[in-house]
């Protein structure tokens, strides 16, 4: 009977011992040699693995260890696992996902594991086939977006990479976004992104060139703003979108944007002559004391690119007459261009006391700024015993000023005289 009993108990613990040996752990090392599809080890991979261990305190585990591959692309992990339970490890790399199992633990594992990781290289270049330096790069996928950018000299390599889906890959250079699609597949992907030239001639207003100071600011990699200076600034590499062009030269500064999706030739006229300003007259001829007085001048601006006079702006035109009955003391008076051709401007003043000399002078400026201020003129209101006006009449000497060189050929005259006469 005894013996019987020891044979059952014998046999009860055989049958159980798979299932008790089962719930033990078992240490042991997990050792994973990460290649990519070049067969070049995998460095800095995430490896995670998850598996049971049961504590014979705590009870069953759940665990999750995760390690990176070093430099060599080995990752090992030392893990406390049950027999016969599964492991699973995940590895991570560069938009990759891939997971594998260990199906039946039993204290240790060394294996070779193939990535599906290739290499690929954009290249981005402008419309002549010139690369272009730091372009930020955008790439999408099914998996996840990043950013990158080419070097100074216009290229990318992205290494290891997985090749198991698509990618688009946006150059961002100016106001559009070129793209390629593309696997990765060890080739070189190019990007040639639309570019233009703008070409700048300066001139002056009768048409000659003329040396100036030129900036253009654009959207290219951020705000780009290029230098140049001459009588032709050539601007190259400038993408679609809005560009803005500064011109200095001399005293003066045209600005201009415009919309770039051609290569063009802009042309700028600088006008650097004031308006000219015929002699004036007086309407009427002889001013009337106590009655208005008109003064007029014909003003323009002369040359085939000339600027032109500016329009009348709130009341303010841009041609005035500066008056004074002392000398001393001056006054201001509003000077409006007269159809039909508006060249004749007229400014209308109050009447003066009999027996008045009036100083006056005509101020005009451009629409380029340039100011000329014409020559003292002089009226009167002279009023004579019998009441004729203008006596003794205008300053005389004024009046024989612009004749100057008569007197002086008559005098060079009677000088070549006199030595001809002496000597000859």
């Amino acid at each position: 009977m005894e013996k019987t009993r020891l044979l059952a108990l014998l046999l009860v613990v055989a049958l159980a011992a798979p299932f008790l040996h089962a719930g033990l752990p078992a240490t042991g090392d997990v050792v994973l040699r990460l290649k990519d599809a070049q067969q070049r080890p995998v460095a800095n991979a995430t490896v995670t693995l998850e598996y049971t261990s049961t504590d014979p305190i705590l009870g069953e585990l759940h665990k999750t260890d995760v390690v990176a591959s070093d430099a060599f692309g080995i990752a090992q992990q030392t893990i406390d696992a049950d027999l016969n339970t599964p492991v699973k490890i995940t590895i991570e790399y560069n938009l990759l996902s891939e997971s594998m199992d260990l199906s039946a633990w039993s204290g240790g594992t060394d294996r070779f594991v193939n990535l599906a990781l290739s290499d690929f290289s954009v290249r981005v270049i402008d419309s002549d086939g010139n690369p272009l330096s730091n372009v930020p790069l955008r790439v999408a996928t099914e998996r996840a977006n990043f950013t990158a950018a080419v070097n100074a000299t216009g290229y990318r390599i992205f290494s290891q990479y997985y090749n198991g889906i698509s990618y688009d890959v946006f150059a961002e250079y100016g106001a559009s976004d070129i793209s390629v699609q593309l696997t990765p597949d060890g080739k070189l992907h190019t990007i040639q992104v639309p570019t233009y030239t703008i070409e700048v001639r300066t001139f002056n207003e009768q048409g000659h060139s003329v040396l100036s100071e030129m900036n253009l600011t654009y959207s290219a990699v951020g705000t780009v703003t290029k230098r140049t200076a001459g009588i032709d600034g050539l601007f190259t590499q400038i993408p679609e979108g809005n560009a803005t062009i500064t011109i200095g030269h001399n005293n003066q500064t045209i600005t201009d944007t415009f919309y770039v999706n051609a290569s063009v030739i802009h042309s700028y006229t600088f006008d650097e002559t004031a308006p000219t300003i015929s002699r004036p007259w007086v309407i009427p001829e002889k001013p009337v004391p106590e009655n208005e007085v008109q003064v007029a001048a014909n003003v323009t601006d002369e040359g085939i690119y000339a600027a032109g006079m500016p329009p009348v702006v709130n009341l303010i035109p841009p041609v005035l007459l500066n008056y004074s009955l002392d000398g001393i003391n001056w006054q201001t008076a509003n000077m409006f261009p007269q159809p039909p051709d508006n060249r004749t401007y007229v400014a209308r003043l109050a009447g003066f006391p009999a027996n008045s000399l009036v100083r006056y002078v005509v101020i005009a400026h451009d629409s380029a700024n340039n100011y000329v201020l014409s020559p003292q003129y002089t009226f009167n209101t002279f009023v004579n015993e019998t009441g004729d006006h203008n006596v003794p009449g205008p300053d005389i000497l004024q009046m024989l000023l612009p004749y100057w060189w008569i007197p002086a050929i008559a005098i060079l005259a009677a000088i070549a005289y006199s030595i001809k006469k002496r000597f000859f």
